[in-house]
């Protein structure tokens, strides 16, 4: 499978579990009726995956709990509430950059239309520091 379309297929496994369950339920629920879906398209994940790294030279053991690590490329995080806050968008920049991912999807089940509550984050790839395009 093709990481690229990778959130494509997870976000249409994320559609299937809100059309069949609409909102109204909990973040666990929704965690496990997704987890069906890619059990049911046999895409290898990881589920509740230690968010492990190094800080200062020190490992630094299970700073969170990571709901999806979908083929070792995408995080998914699950949720459940009536808006998303915008730490829970740079929550998920910082576990990118420390899980070493570069594409995240947020999925919020708690709305009406299920396209409204999928966020897409992609860490950019940064220039060398001290580099200028300018200079070049």
């Amino acid at each position: 499978m093709d990481v690229q379309d990778l959130p494509h297929i997870v976000i249409r496994a994320c559609m299937q579990v809100h059309a069949t369950l609409g909102p109204g339920l909990t973040r666990e629920a929704y965690e496990e009726c997704l987890a069906v879906e890619l059990r049911t398209l046999e895409i290898p994940y990881e589920r509740g995956k230690p968010l492990n790294f190094i800080y200062r030279g020190q490992q630094i053991l299970a700073a969170a709990s990571l709901d999806f690590v979908i083929e070792e490329a995408l995080m998914v995080r699950v949720l459940a509430c009536e808006e998303m806050p915008e730490m829970e968008r740079r929550g998920m920049e910082t576990w990118l950059k420390l899980s070493g991912l570069k594409t995240g999807l947020i999925v919020n089940f708690q709305v009406p239309v299920l396209r409204k509550g999928i966020h897409r984050i992609s860490l950019k790839r940064r220039e060398n520091p001290g580099t200028n395009d300018s200079q070049k």
